[in-house]
């Protein structure tokens, strides 16, 4: 199953068997741009996985299965908690756990993380001993009794999550040009696209910086950014360069020449703050940048930034990226 032929998801109910449950279920909270189901590692194909870094991640896990992961275009925060405290309240046949865009199979839920409610407190000790015997690989039985819980887990999510009503939604490839991603959702509407960059609304940015607390009634955070890679394909398209202030190497850091408020974005390891009086600037600048970004991750960092900017000019706040 290429990435391509993942972009479908089905669409009778009646059909469904196993691991086609997942993506008929969830499909329904959004539309779902990548999804994998697998019941071993030998299931795991690199032409799957959208980089080398994420398919030798999955190569790693051998101990959860089966399992699905999955990336949904765009989805709400709300939709987001609903799923994960849906998943986790779950008690059926075996223990499902969600993490790392993956829904999978285990034989017990981890301790740990607020993943479960322990009747007992366990010791450091105890805990990881629980979890590192939960990390061995599945045995034949424990796969198939996992597969045959798979739509009764997934008609309890159905339910649970108010979905019996609803169709499965398709992924449109054509969301993903600049025209498509402008129109996805509403000007003022926050979604779920995580990055490398943690950002926030503050009146103080740099207050906010400090403390992490709000800096006046509008502030908000936004759960959209954008990613290393796709910071790097951005900025090498806009002739990113070192450049140093005194002349020395050692000081020289990464600078985008004709965009000063987009430089401060270059490097992901520092902060980065947008005074409200700024925010016009960087919009412009942009706006500027979307003129000339051609590459596919470009063109969605691009719009998130202007989608940011946009807000935080509407509230008359700043912008604080909380870098890594």
């Amino acid at each position: 199953m290429t990435l391509q032929q993942q972009h479908g998801v089905p669409t009778n109910r009646s059909t469904l068997k196993g691991g086609a449950w997942f993506p008929y279920v969830i499909g329904k909270l959004a539309p779902l741009e990548w999804w994998s189901y697998q019941e071993s590692i030998s299931d795991v194909k690199q032409e799957e996985y959208q980089s080398d870094s994420s398919y030798q991640l999955a190569r790693q896990n051998t101990w959860e299965f089966p399992r699905f992961c999955f990336a949904m275009f765009r989805p709400s925060l709300e939709s987001i908690h609903a799923l994960l405290n849906a998943v986790n309240d779950y008690e059926g046949g075996v223990a499902w756990v969600m993490h790392d865009d993956c829904i999978g199979a285990w034989k017990a839920k981890p301790t740990g993380q607020g993943m479960v409610r322990l009747p007992y407190t366990m010791s450091k000790e105890e805990i990881e001993k629980h979890n590192e015997s939960l990390r061995q690989p599945p045995d034949a039985t424990f796969i198939e009794k996992a597969v045959a819980d798979i739509s009764v887990f997934c008609s309890y999510l159905e339910n649970r999550l108010g979905l019996t009503e609803r169709d499965p939604q398709q992924f449109d490839p054509r969301w993903l040009t600049a025209e498509g991603l402008a129109q996805s959702k509403g000007e003022f509407e926050d979604f779920v696209e995580p990055g490398t960059w943690s950002v926030f609304l503050a009146r103080d940015p740099d207050t906010y910086a400090k403390t992490f607390k709000p800096t006046s009634p509008v502030d908000r955070s936004v759960g959209m950014s954008f990613g290393m890679f796709s910071g790097e394909e951005l900025f090498k398209e806009l002739g990113v360069e070192w450049k140093s202030s005194n002349g020395e190497e050692a000081g020289a850091a990464l600078v985008v020449p004709g965009f000063p408020l987009l430089s401060r974005l270059s490097d992901i390891t520092s902060d980065a703050t947008y005074q409200p009086d700024e925010v016009a600037q960087l919009l412009s600048e942009i706006l500027r940048a979307q003129q000339i970004a051609k590459g596919r991750r470009s063109i969605r960092a691009l719009d998130n930034l202007i989608r940011v900017a946009r807000w935080a000019a509407k509230l008359n706040v700043g912008i604080y990226f909380g870098g890594v």
